[in-house]
């Protein structure tokens, strides 16, 4: 059995900005990775996450 490992603290707070309903948008892909949690509702940055996790940039595609 392995074990899996606890998600970065980044990559667990853009799964959950994803999970209430925000978009995320990657800016640059560095290193390090820049990503920019959006509003859902009119596109607004409200936070910008920059970040060496290398488990945030393969749930990212990158």
């Amino acid at each position: 059995m392995t074990e899996q490992a606890e998600p970065s603290d980044d990559l667990a707070a853009m799964l959950r900005w994803r999970a209430s309903g925000g978009e995320v948008r990657v800016l640059d892909w560095g290193p390090p990775l820049q990503v920019a949690l959006i509003t859902c509702d009119g596109g607004q940055e409200m936070q910008r996450v920059v970040s060496d996790a290398a488990d945030l940039r393969a749930e990212l595609g990158g």
